[in-house]
């Protein structure tokens, strides 16, 4: 028996999460909410047969803290050991994921968050970015250490027409060694969300943050795996950077495309709320984007394009929406969804995905598997003759699916979201893991600081950091920091900068006069710590010291950090008492 821990029951876990249990039989042991709504919660879990399920309850005032008390930690805990939970999922709003995670991880309790991992009020500033990307690494830490699982509910991981395309990526790319040399994301929420629905808590702007980091965070995730699967290729064709320029439409650049009197226009018939009379001049200052877009490059270590990229994530796509009073916001306020994944390899392969929408999920048919349907998803292969296959084949979504499965669905989304709780809850090594995250987080990353960039008017390319591991962590050599007296006066010979994805490698030679020596050493700062007096020589003679100087130097610019902090470790390192 598999005891469940939810936490947070909102809207999507209310259509997506209740229903799962009460369709597989999960035990339902425990809901975490807001002491705010704790009554409506206990209603609604008792009328939909949750009856015997427990209410752990949190102020208000700490929902959107990073970490949970020290009391209310020690009760959760309490409360999980009584009830033997076994896994936790959360669906809060994504503020609050990360002290729920931290939770979950350090009591080795299987954890399953929604997207994104992690985000943090501001997100315009470059410190709340950096943070969430901190946040990231201390979570894969967290999960290195403990004896959970912990997934990222990305539900395309287990879609079977993306299934499919990854499968015949990964084929061409490694049989004919020919890198993916395009790939164009283009998606659409239909999310008319206007001036007066700004405000809102879910899925909010006011903190900063917009598309990217609500349904666009699925469309980061899937470019992120694309680029992987270029890693199967040989040296010469490897992908080692990445950069991406951003440019963003934001809730300011809407209102002059609509604006109030245009409101009042299309919807003559309609009580226009009073907010439009009571906020002359309005302007939403840091709020987060409407659209996102974003021209990537990515190169090989010769410093040649492999594979270039575009992102147009939109809210402001088509909708339904034609009604100005405000509804619930999460399928109920006219959203539908345009879908489109344009893929080459080189001249051999073109897969090219196409979904698109023309109705709400309470508008649904017997069948809506054509164009403008809700199960709308086609894919389409083209290919070179060289490849000694068909030169086009079709294929429906809907054919990748039995009947069985396909009665009574909610979405071939919500069966892929399905196929994810139900690997998560039998441990089994699902797709999701937290260290396959990396690279995603890093694109995210520095598409933020895109976004930053734009609203401080700055054009800038980003450099996106390429890996799927996690980064040494130079607080680890801080105990190997050996300077000479630091009171002693020096004077600088010598210095070599070089930055090393996010870390800045400086080799620094100083000549102490007081003690005819030269000193040598490393410094590593990564934007969090800076450690000094790293591989710490002296020397006599000036000829050794630029000798030693220039070793490190090679160590600086040609080696990684990883094997940096390793050599640094396996160093003995002198000690010198001036």
């Amino acid at each position: 028996m598999k005891n469940v821990a939810l936490i947070g029951v909102g809207p999507h876990a209310k259509r997506i999460y209740l229903e799962y249990f009460k369709k597989h039989k999960v035990n339902l042991a425990l809901v975490v909410e807001l002491d705010s709504k704790k009554t409506l919660t206990k209603d609604y879990l008792y009328s939909h047969n949750f009856k015997h399920t427990k209410i752990f309850t949190i102020p208000d005032s700490m929902k959107d803290n990073e970490h949970l008390s020290e009391l209310l930690f020690n009760q959760l805990v309490a409360v999980c050991e009584t009830l033997e939970i076994t896994h936790i999922m959360i669906s809060t709003e994504p503020k609050a994921h990360f002290m729920y995670l931290e939770f979950a991880l350090k009591n080795n309790i299987h954890v399953l968050t929604d997207k994104p991992i992690t985000v943090t009020k501001n997100m315009t500033s470059l410190s709340s970015i950096r943070r969430v990307r901190d946040q990231y690494y201390k979570i894969l830490e967290l999960a290195k250490d403990s004896k959970a699982n912990c997934k990222v509910m990305c539900q395309r991981q287990y879609h079977r027409g993306y299934d499919e395309v990854k499968r015949v990526l990964r084929e061409t790319v490694m049989k004919y060694q020919i890198p993916i040399t395009y790939i164009d994301i283009f998606h659409s929420d239909g999310n008319w969300e206007m001036p007066h629905d700004l405000d809102k808590e879910n899925h909010p702007y006011k903190y900063g943050y917009g598309k990217l980091f609500h349904s666009g965070y699925h469309f980061i995730d899937l470019l992120s795996d694309f680029i992987k699967i270029n890693d199967c290729l040989g040296n010469n064709k490897k992908i080692v950077k990445g950069e991406v320029f951003s440019k963003v439409f934001t809730p300011n650049d809407e209102l002059q495309c609509i604006n109030i009197e245009d409101y009042k226009r299309l919807f003559q018939n309609h009580d226009v709320p009073s907010f439009y009379t009571e906020n002359s001049g309005l302007r939403f200052k840091k709020y987060g984007e409407k659209n996102y877009h974003g021209l990537f490059t990515f190169y090989n270590k010769q410093g040649l394009t492999m594979t270039t990229a575009s992102l147009n994530l939109l809210h402001d796509g088509v909708s339904r929406r034609s009604w100005i009073e405000t509804r619930d916001f999460y399928k109920s306020n006219g959203r539908i969804r345009h879908e489109r994944i344009d893929i080459e390899v080189g001249h051999l392969l073109n897969i090219q995905i196409h979904s698109y929408q023309s109705k709400e999920i309470s508008e649904r048919t017997d069948n809506e598997t054509g164009v403008g349907g809700l199960e709308h998803f086609d894919i389409y292969f083209f290919k070179n003759p060289l490849l000694n296959d068909q030169p086009f084949k079709e294929i429906h979504l809907s054919d990748l699916y039995s009947s069985k499965e396909k009665e009574n669905i909610q979405g071939f989304n919500e069966l892929s979201r399905e196929d994810f709780i139900t690997n998560f809850l039998q441990n089994n090594d699902c797709k999701g893991d937290i260290k396959d995250q990396a690279l995603a987080i890093e694109i995210l990353y520095s598409c933020s600081k895109g976004i930053r960039n734009h609203y401080k008017n700055i054009k800038r390319v980003e450099t996106i950091q390429m890996r799927n591991d996690y980064p040494f962590d130079i607080k680890k050599l801080c105990r190997y920091s050996n300077l000479l007296n630091v009171r002693l006066e020096k004077k600088l010979v010598n210095q070599f900068t070089c930055f090393d994805d996010i870390y800045q490698i400086d080799v620094m030679m100083n000549y102490v006069e007081s003690k005819k020596l030269y000193e040598v050493y490393m410094v590593i700062d990564d934007d969090k710590t800076l450690v000094s007096g790293l591989l710490t020589r002296v020397f006599k003679s000036k000829l050794s010291a630029k000798m030693y100087y220039f070793f490190l130097s090679y160590l600086g610019k040609y080696k990684k950090i990883l094997k940096l902090g390793s050599i640094i470790e396996h160093t003995k390192i002198k000690n010198f008492d001036y």
